[in-house]
């Protein structure tokens, strides 16, 4: 029998590729600028703090990634559905912890007051096994499993970007240039990104005695292993540092983008595990709309606590006359339901552009007509569609980072963002040969989202 390890394909976001063969260096902060003895302008404290935090700069020799082993939805789900995967995240030297260059990883356990061991992920044991082994029970490999999430995490945005990105928090005459991640943060169903403390923290708990799914009744569950909630969190952090004023609720629409915005990388995520893609492929019969495995939020966490359902998803219920259920007038102003408006919003014209762009093969997998026979799907077919899923999932986490960079400083409305993702996008790709634009805009007008003005 070949043993397991050796079946597992690393998985390599296009992110984490395009991050680890770069030789970018981190430029350096001057002070202020003058002219004829007068102060031009000058340089904030909040970019004299960014100056101390720097990621790894790839030196000669370096490998180009560290490989690990991670839940690539949460662990209760199916090992069927592609659940642990081993990707390949970009390379830079740890301590134990894991301690690099821009995240650290506290292995204190607030609620048991207890200091677990801290994992070396330098070790040449693990090196050579590619990281600890996925459990649930082993609060190293839940180090582990923090740290290469927010990492990817992290270089997708730098990627999108093409620069470093600040840490927003304030951490005073310590100048602390890494984000602290607490996987045992307290005990509790929660997780959330302390701005004050500069860190994540995630909570743990027993599960309902009435827990559905895969999920053992009364059984602990440990926030820090959902794939979904650990980007979720890290992307508020992240964001942080691009808006630091999004935290202030000026508005309504405020938070409900933090909260959307969140949802929405981590939602696109997904699509840098194969194995994950493949079998929602598999699934759906290449229907994205009905693709669960990709379009749903932290299952394991709504099965939990006291829900049949996961916590969110994206994939919205149109009726019979194509209107969808979530819209702006009728959201509200608590920031997840208000969130899911342009969630959905986004995810819809996601799926639009993935019909475009798949109807081609579907065409000549079913002699013309378009409309597959029912049963499985040629392999051929679903590696395709998988391809093509995960590359446009890229495109469009891409345009949703870049997006950032286009809105005001303070006080934004989700109007605001279409706006600025169509710019960012029209900036980049003038020549919108498949209608990437046309299709966000027609989806945040059917969830009743419009630019003011």
């Amino acid at each position: 029998m070949t043993d397991r390890l050796e079946r597992i394909i690393p998985s390599t976001p296009q992110a984490s590729a395009a991050i680890a063969q770069s030789q970018q260096e981190s430029p350096e902060v001057i002070g202020d600028v003058f002219s004829n003895g007068r102060v031009l302008f000058r340089i904030g404290d909040g970019v004299h703090h960014g100056a101390h935090m720097r990621p790894h700069q790839k030196q000669k020799g370096d490998p180009l990634f560290r490989p690990l082993r991670i839940y690539t939805l949460d662990p209760s789900a199916s090992r069927l559905h592609g659940a642990i995967a081993q990707i390949n995240i970009p390379y830079e030297p740890l301590e134990p912890g894991p301690r690099g260059a821009v995240l650290e990883v506290d292995n204190y356990d607030g609620a048991a007051n207890t200091r677990y061991r801290q994992v070396d992920l330098d070790d040449p044991f693990l090196l050579m096994k590619d990281g600890r082994d996925p459990s649930p029970s082993d609060s190293m490999f839940h180090q582990q499993m923090c740290y290469a999430v927010c990492s990817t995490i992290y270089g997708a945005f730098r990627s999108a970007l093409g620069r470093d990105v600040p840490w927003g928090f304030d951490t005073g005459k310590e100048h602390r240039a890494r984000l602290r991640i607490r996987p045992h943060g307290f005990r509790g169903e929660n997780a959330f990104y302390d701005k004050e403390r500069g860190e994540l923290s995630f909570g743990y708990y027993k599960g309902s005695d009435k827990a559905t799914g895969r999920n053992l009744p009364g059984g602990w569950i440990f926030t820090c292993l959902s794939h979904d909630i650990i980007a979720h969190e890290m992307t508020h952090a992240v964001l942080d540092g691009l808006r630091a004023h999004f935290t202030h609720p000026s508005g309504p629409d405020v938070l409900a983008f933090h909260e959307a915005f969140s949802d929405l990388v981590a939602i696109f995520q997904h699509f840098g595990y194969k194995e994950v893609v493949q079998a929602a492929i598999r699934q759906s019969q290449g229907d994205l709309r009905r693709a669960d495995l990709l379009g749903t939020l932290a299952e394991q966490f709504g099965h939990t606590t006291g829900s049949d359902r996961p916590l969110r998803t994206a994939i919205d219920v149109v009726n019979d006359y194509g209107i969808p259920s979530t819209s702006y007038q009728d959201a509200g102003a608590e920031p997840h339901r208000l969130g899911s408006v342009l969630t959905s919003a986004v995810f819809e014209a996601f799926t639009t552009i993935f019909k475009r762009k798949t109807e081609r093969y579907l065409r000549l997998a079913s002699d013309g007509r378009g409309i597959l026979p029912p049963g499985e799907l040629p392999a051929d077919l679903k590696e395709i569609l998988a391809k093509e899923a995960s590359q446009l999932a890229g495109q469009f986490l891409n345009i949703c980072i870049r997006a950032v960079d286009y809105c005001p400083p303070v006080d934004l409305r989700l109007g605001e963002y279409l706006r600025a993702l169509l710019t960012a996008d029209y900036d980049l790709v003038p020549d919108d040969e498949w209608g990437y634009r046309e299709a966000l805009v027609r989806a945040f007008r059917r969830h009743g989202v419009q630019v003011e003005g």
